[in-house]
């Protein structure tokens, strides 16, 4: 390693989430250095002693890599003005810099620390002026103290900068005061980071505060894999393993949690450990939906027969048996599950109950968890449906955070005699509680879905379990109706689900399985499909009509690989193609990307047909869509997604966006594309099961291909064994 030293001259470039940042160093022998690296809230002016090594970049040519940093304030007068006009003190130009450095010489940085409203005796500097400079000063040196403390343990820029917005300018004391705190849900740092902290702060391995962030990350950890609660015994286990203390130690810190009420155990239940929110979600959905389990007692529903019967004579349609049961149900009771997979009349009986709903003067909202689930049922239902989130409508609260919360709920219920919500399968117990709490008590409501696909990203599995309590009326759809004799993917699904192998590789079929022996074989043969043989045999566009999806992220045949591949062949690089790099990803106008959290505050603007535009708030986190500009100057990169909302994301918010040339049979559940690749190597054991195969192939609607290994696709078609859920919420509803 080599050590160079010198003052920071200009910064080209600076990731303000994760630290990294090109810039030209001066060095003390006169000579020009671009100096690269995580070097968080670098200013220029400010003297350096860089540690790392030079290195050749094929572009850029020379530069030193840094692998650490130490800075200190500059010292002479012409690198102070430069600091201090470098933009962190708003207000503060070249020519007020220099005259406040003239008035104080060496003492400059003193007077803005100590005494900041001494800045007022130079000309135009007011005294109000003059501490909110020396406030600004201070927050400065401040957040780089908790930024670089951080960076020692390899905590990123954007989290250190959370916990200067939570703690200010405390915030350093703060954390060596209690670094568990840090593991709690509104910062989210990972409880080994938090223990490397605290055990170099001389921290007692067995204190309470360790043992009982331990047992609450374990519980917050878990809740994130779709547990609702932790089984005790099971807790245990896990914080012996994490803590590594004697199981007797964490007894104790167990109790005090729950005198504290940090964890919950219920009487009837006391073997299962309960978080405040999953605790509150299972109770309030089990009052609820037991409260509004009943019949509808209007007149016209007296002869159900004659209505339908009417209703298809009208129309001109034929519903067999199990529809009219399914219809009939959804009429007249005021919860009802209609479930059943690909192409068994769903969608019909949606538009059925509308109809005759709306005909009776009762008024319908129809919903979906997901942005493109909600454009799906539209298209296919004539009916508008909006996303969970849009129904319930999002606002902030100003005194916590601008903290998002939903406007539609108990005390401003929604305004509906009936409510469907499709896509039934993907709703999480927290969503489920939010749609509740809104919902009116006079209402109906209907859910649709599919109970044999995988179940909801977030915590708990809502749908199997009022399905399976055996309480609510349930009718479910087998008979297949939207097949045409030439395609058989909809039949091979079924196959599927009924634990057989699907009929393949048929000629001019649309449901084929290749052979490979190698992830390299099948990341090729992916890329071939992708770029040659599907858009000339059935003419679909490579980036907007074919989907890669695959079981897992990680490893040669994950999301993130095969999006990198994806890129280079479907989107490479081009001269008239501007691109932004952001961290380790580079972002190329005409990518297919997704937004990867929810982002309540994100606005959008929508163009109908029509040419009228509307304005809302808020990208969640599944939604999918393309670059369509990236603009250096306003420093902007535009999104058109697929139900055609237009959003803005500036530079320093695109860690919310990854590619989606790939995505995770998790992250397509709601969705259809024209052709779905699968690529079945490597599957870890935990993902190698039917529903999950069921659920990639059910997101096809004219193409499926799967390439990789045979004998994969036939042990998840056996596996009916999905990971376990842990969820009180059926024994509640019993």
């Amino acid at each position: 390693m080599e050590q160079i030293k010198g003052t920071i001259r200009s910064i080209r470039y600076t990731n303000t989430k994760n630290g990294y940042t090109v810039c030209d160093l001066k060095t003390d022998t006169n000579t020009q250095v671009t100096l690269v690296g995580i070097m968080p809230m670098l200013v220029e002016g400010e003297n350096v002693v860089a540690t790392g090594e030079y290195v050749s970049h094929p572009d850029y040519g020379r530069q030193f890599k840094v692998e650490h940093c130490e800075r200190s304030v500059p010292t002479l007068e012409e690198g102070m003005v430069q600091y201090l006009s470098s933009g962190f003190i708003k207000g503060l130009g070249k020519v007020t810099a220099h005259n406040i450095v003239e008035r104080f010489k060496e003492k400059t940085f003193e007077v803005f620390q100590f005494e900041p409203y001494r800045l007022a005796e130079i000309k135009g500097i007011t005294p109000e002026k003059a501490l909110l400079f020396g406030q600004a000063f201070l927050e400065h040196e401040n957040m780089r103290n908790i930024i670089m403390f951080m960076q020692k343990y390899g905590v990123s820029s954007d989290v250190a900068a959370k916990i200067w917005n939570k703690f200010g300018s405390l915030a350093e004391k703060e954390v060596k005061q209690n670094p568990y705190r840090l593991a709690e849900p509104d910062i989210g740092l990972n409880f080994s980071i938090c223990d490397r902290i605290a055990l170099s702060q001389g921290f007692d391995p067995n204190s309470p505060e360790r043992l009982k962030s331990a047992l609450l990350y374990i519980l917050s950890a878990e809740t994130s894999k779709g547990h609702t609660f932790l089984p005790k015994k099971e807790l245990f286990k896990l914080g012996v393993k994490l803590a590594r203390v004697p199981e007797e130690l964490l007894n104790n810190a167990f109790d005090s949690l729950l005198l504290e009420d940090m964890i919950f155990v219920e009487r009837q239940y006391p073997d299962r450990v309960y978080t405040e929110e999953m605790i509150e979600a299972e109770r309030y959905l089990a009052r609820k939906l037991t409260g509004l389990n009943g019949r509808r007692d209007e007149y016209w529903l007296r002869d159900c027969d004659t209505l339908i019967a009417e209703y298809e004579r009208d129309q001109n349609l034929y519903l067999d048996n199990i529809q009219k049961q399914a219809i009939k149900c959804a009429l007249s009771q005021r919860i009802c599950v209609i479930t059943g997979g690909p192409g068994t009349g769903k969608t019909t009986i949606i538009k059925t109950l509308i109809q005759i709903f709306e005909s009776k003067g009762l008024s319908t909202v129809l919903a979906a968890p997901t942005g493109r689930a909600a454009k799906r049922v539209s298209e296919t239902s004539g009916y508008e449906a909006k996303t969970i989130h849009r129904l319930l409508e999002v606002g902030y609260s100003i005194e916590d955070n601008e903290k998002p919360y939903f406007m539609r709920n108990e005390d401003n219920p929604l305004l509906a005699d009936v409510m469907i919500i499709d896509e039934a399968s993907m709703i999480d117990i927290v969503m489920m509680e939010a749609l509740l709490r809104a919902f009116p008590w006079e209402a109906s409501l209907i859910l649709v879905g599919d109970s044999d696909q995988l179940p909801s990203v977030g915590p708990g599995k809502v749908l199997s379990d009022i399905i399976e309590s055996g309480t609510f009326p349930v009718v479910k759809l087998e008979t297949i109706f939207r097949q045409t004799e030439e395609s058989s993917i909809i039949t091979n699904a079924h196959l599927i689900n009924q634990g057989n192998m699907p009929v393949i590789n048929e000629e001019e079929g649309d449901f084929f399985f290749i052979p490979k022996l190698s992830s390299k074989d099948v990341i090729t043969c992916i890329s071939d499909l992708c770029t040659n043989h599907i858009p000339e045999r059935f003419s679909f566009d490579p980036v907007r009509d074919i989907q890669v999806i695959s079981p897992m992220r990680k490893g040669d045949t994950g999301v993130r690989n095969l999006n990198s591949i994806l890129q280079q062949v479907l989107n490479p690089e081009r001269e008239d193609k501007p691109q932004k790099v952001f961290g380790n990803t580079t972002f190329r106008l005409g990518d297919r990307v997704m937004q990867i959290r929810n982002d309540y505050t994100l606005p959008w603007t929508l163009t109908d047909k029509d040419g009228f535009i509307s304005e809302g708030l808020g990208v969640y986190n599944g939604d999918m869509g393309i670059i369509i500009d990236i603009d250096f100057k306003a420093e902007l990169i535009t999104v058109r997604f697929d139900d055609n909302r237009i959003c803005e994301y500036k530079f320093d918010r695109m860690e919310s966006l990854e590619h989606a040339f790939a995505i995770t049979v998790h992250k397509s559940q709601g969705t259809e594309f024209p052709a779905v690749i699968i690529p079945l190597f490597g599957v870890p054991k935990g993902l190698v099961c039917r529903n999950l195969l069921y659920t990639a192939v059910t997101r096809a609607r004219k193409l499926v291909v799967l390439a990789g290994n045979l004998a994969i696709m036939e042990e998840m078609i056996k596996n009916i064994n999905e990971r376990e859920r842990y969820s009180g919420l059926k024994e509640r509803l019993v």
